[in-house]
């Protein structure tokens, strides 16, 4: 996030507004090359849950651990339309820990990589959807912002969406035709890493294994040399256990 907010500060002090924003959302449909894949293109307010976070481009495990991460394929951060962010709820930083406390009224802040200030409205009490159900994420005719996690804590049983709208903004929304749904990538972010199963099974094995050997090392070393030897052990297993439980679970728990 340091890093992040770095190149944010340097490519707001740059001001390059693209062309199309015209002092004003970039308008729905426009085409654009998608920023590289853990690139920052937002900053993320949200005052009611204590959230400041620099979002990044793309929703795989990498750019989740980095922060928030936009849906490639939707609205970006300043255009017109639906942009749409998934976050952590339980690991790295856990930034949309508290997404279910959002209520109808609150604000969500988005700044452009440009200085633009876009406020949003909460529009209503955040829901519980299938993580299948992608169409949340689609255009509806309107500008809003929608914030996505898994749900209940700790599981990725159903996704939590937050939708908030646009407000008092001088560039409108086209209507569409019809439903238009986005060309989401990355949207499949409910699986869990069954492959490295057995390896969260084999460290906590070891964890548990070290923790019943206590009384034996320390008869061998003594009590005081038992613990400088069982600390490190047990910090790095921890963290290799850690390490690797952020690759099991679904990328935004």
């Amino acid at each position: 996030q340091s890093q992040l907010k770095a190149a944010f500060d340097k490519s707001v002090q740059a001001h390059h507004a693209p062309a199309a924003a015209k002092g004003g959302l970039i308008p729905a449909g426009t085409s654009f090359p998608s920023p590289a894949d853990g690139s920052v293109v937002a900053q993320l307010e949200i005052p009611a849950i204590g959230v400041d976070q620099y979002v990044v481009s793309g929703t795989n495990a990498t750019d989740l651990s980095k922060g928030p991460g936009h849906y490639t394929g939707t609205a970006l951060p300043g255009q017109a339309g639906n942009v749409a962010i998934a976050g952590h709820r339980t690991t790295h930083g856990a930034p949309f820990n508290r997404l279910g406390d959002l209520r109808q009224g609150d604000k969500i802040v988005l700044t452009t990589t440009w200085g633009e200030h876009l406020t949003y409205v909460v529009s209503g009490t955040p829901v519980a959807v299938d993580p299948n159900d992608v169409a949340v994420l689609n255009y509806f005719g309107d500008n809003r912002i929608t914030l996505t996690t898994c749900t209940p804590e700790y599981s990725a049983a159903q996704r939590l969406i937050a939708v908030a709208q646009l407000a008092n903004h001088k560039t409108a929304a086209l209507p569409p035709r019809s439903h238009v749904s986005y060309n989401v990538v990355n949207s499949g972010t409910a699986s869990w890493n069954w492959a490295l199963l057995p390896a969260v099974g084999v460290e906590v094995c070891l964890l548990l294994l070290l923790g019943l050997s206590y009384r034996r090392i320390g008869a061998w070393f003594g009590p005081y040399a038992k613990w400088v030897l069982l600390v490190p052990v047990w910090a790095a297993g921890l963290y290799l256990l850690f390490d690797t439980l952020t690759t099991f679970l679904p990328d935004t728990i």
